[in-house]
């Protein structure tokens, strides 16, 4: 039976997030959205003793809210679990200040104009794997050829293989559990969970709906907590003398979300070679492993691919 459609509402405080945002939903199969310039009744109020009601009444009709509401009708239950989920991965979590709101309001079974004559269904939109350059697509098959040469078929035929490994698989074999703590929570604390989970090189920072929302390498967390210990490592520097002051006494007021940096993550469908390529690029030793909400699920370090690709007996 066909479930009835839902309309999504998100009121976005950052616009600057409105393209983050309609690029996901796009990605994911949302069908399309109405975007409103809207503004809040407490700024308008004290905007309006500021400048009066005509100005802000002349911006709104400008199309020049302070926020923008974003509205789509969904009828496919999971397509509405993802897009709730990207909408609180772009604005960094539904729970932090200045995000925004969402909220969802069930409709009825008549909803007229959702599929068009001659159209098809959307389909979720699959990004596409970066092209190797022609140079080194040539180097590579003339290195094939080499190998080949030299050990044999078999040797190229296992390393396909082993680089198709699905990420799931990867996460099962090394069943690492991952360091997970609160946006909120205590950078002293994040460094014990850190402690009591050796060989782990990141703490994942997660919101109230348990969604990833950044990471701290312990490297960064060391950047700010050696700051009482080594102040003449920060001071020369203009540009970290305001923050040796910020941290110049850890308290608790100096939260996991204050130094988390944007995750460099993987998901459970892709593949041991999509993950290499990832933490190459960005210069990793371990990304975490997230579902389709954004879920974290699992760990994978550089040393854990190793052991996937020559284990040993």
């Amino acid at each position: 039976m066909k479930s009835s459609p839902t309309l999504l509402i998100v009121i976005l405080h950052d616009v600057d997030r409105l393209p983050d945002l309609l690029e996901a939903w796009q990605r994911v199969g949302v069908p399309g959205s109405t975007i409103l310039p809207s503004a809040g009744s407490h700024d308008t109020a004290k905007s309006a003793r500021r400048k009066g009601w005509a100005n802000i009444i002349n911006r709104l009709g400008q199309s020049k809210g302070t926020q923008q509401t974003i509205m789509s009708i969904i009828d496919d239950p999971e397509v509405l679990e993802i897009a709730i989920a990207e909408a609180d991965r772009v604005v960094k979590g539904f729970d932090s200040p200045k995000s925004g709101i969402l909220f969802t309001i069930p409709l009825g079974n008549y909803v007229l104009g959702l599929q068009k004559w001659g159209q098809s269904v959307r389909e979720t939109q699959v990004e596409a794997p970066p092209e190797i350059e022609e140079k080194t697509a040539r180097l590579l098959q003339w290195f094939e050829e080499d190998v080949k040469g030299r050990y044999g078929d078999g040797v190229l035929q296992d390393w396909s293989k082993q680089r198709q490994t699905l990420v799931s698989e990867i996460v099962s074999l090394l069943d690492l559990k991952p360091t997970i703590v609160q946006m909120n929570t205590p950078l002293i604390e994040v460094l014990a969970h850190l402690r009591s989970n050796p060989g782990m090189p990141a703490a994942c920072v997660v919101n109230t709906e348990n969604r990833l929302m950044g990471v701290i390498p312990i490297k960064s967390l060391a950047e700010v907590m050696m700051i009482p210990v080594m102040p003449e490592a920060y001071v020369n520097d203009p540009n970290e003398y305001e923050k040796a002051l910020q941290y110049a006494q850890i308290t608790d007021q100096h939260i996991a979300a204050g130094v988390m940096s944007d995750p460099i993550f993987v998901q459970e469908d892709e593949t041991l070679e999509q993950v290499y390529y990832r933490m190459r690029k960005h210069n990793l030793s371990g990304v975490p492993v997230v579902d389709k909400n954004y879920h974290v699920t699992g760990f994978i370090t550089l040393l854990g691919l190793m052991a996937v690709c020559f284990p040993t007996e």
